[in-house]
């Protein structure tokens, strides 16, 4: 009996016991949290690839032995965390967003004046031309444009359109759209004016297409003399949390959407 009571020390062997076992949970939680992280950093990477070689390739060229050769994995990697080639154009078109609202909203904060509607505008097309992907559909790469579509579905793009015409409502109730054009109508024009800008750089010749600056500070000021209020203006404020919340809700939908097939 040790000077503790304990017969040959046996507390102190179960104590050890306990502490090796203890030592294997703890190293075996944080093997599955660095696994979980490779992942991870491992899905970032394939996405971040097969985000450039649509951009380079389009839609319908694009393969997935072309994204496992530019991430550097073999094509079977890829099958581990996507089904097919659309759930993996599907990721890599959320993924590309995800990064253009985290860029816009950096902007936004950035901008004392940022909550005003013709600068939400001018800083999101600056975030869109940024990303080689969706800058594709802005310079008239017709197959990425409806490559996107196929990959989403309809049902999500029509959920989109959906929180758009509710935030453009909320934009206009603070006071930082004209209220007197109705919202279905914004709604339109802004996304014919989108279109407009996809086919002219089809038809512009090389040389003639402006800079990424001279056309945000021509759209800006084309929204703020058209849909800024008379004698009112919203608060800035208001407006970037308006934005906030609308790209928390575009978020939202690409989860939810990303989770349905199994994705996340």
């Amino acid at each position: 009996m040790d000077a503790a009571g304990d017969p040959a020390g046996t507390g102190g062997a179960v104590t050890g016991q306990r502490g090796k076992k203890a030592g294997k949970r703890a190293r075996g939680g944080s093997r599955k949290g660095s696994s979980a992280g490779g992942r991870e950093l491992r899905e970032d990477r394939i996405l971040d690839s097969a985000v450039n070689v649509l951009a380079r390739w389009g839609f319908r060229k694009t393969t997935v032995d072309d994204v496992a050769r530019e991430a550097g994995v073999g094509k079977g990697t890829i099958y581990l965390h996507w089904k097919d080639k659309t759930e993996l154009f599907r990721a890599a078109i959320w993924h590309a967003s995800q990064k253009t609202i985290e860029e816009m909203m950096k902007r936004v904060s950035a901008d004392p004046d940022g909550g005003q509607f013709h600068r939400l505008w001018a800083h999101g097309l600056v975030a869109i031309y940024a990303n080689p992907l969706l800058s594709g559909v802005m310079t008239g790469k017709i197959d990425i444009a409806g490559g996107a579509i196929e990959a989403l579905g309809s049902s999500t793009v029509t959920r989109l359109i959906g929180t758009s015409e509710e935030q453009i409502a909320a934009m206009q109730r603070a006071d930082l759209i004209r209220r007197d054009v109705p919202t279905r109508v914004v709604l339109v024009l802004l996304g014919a004016l989108k279109l407009g800008i996809i086919g002219s750089n089809q038809l512009l010749l090389t040389g003639q297409t402006p800079t990424t600056q001279e056309l945000t500070d021509g759209l800006s000021d084309l929204m703020r003399r058209w849909l800024q209020p008379e004698g009112a203006r919203g608060v800035s404020a208001e407006g970037k949390a308006i934005m906030k919340e609308w790209m928390k809700m575009v978020v939202s939908i690409g989860t939810r959407d990303r989770r349905r097939t199994g994705e996340v």
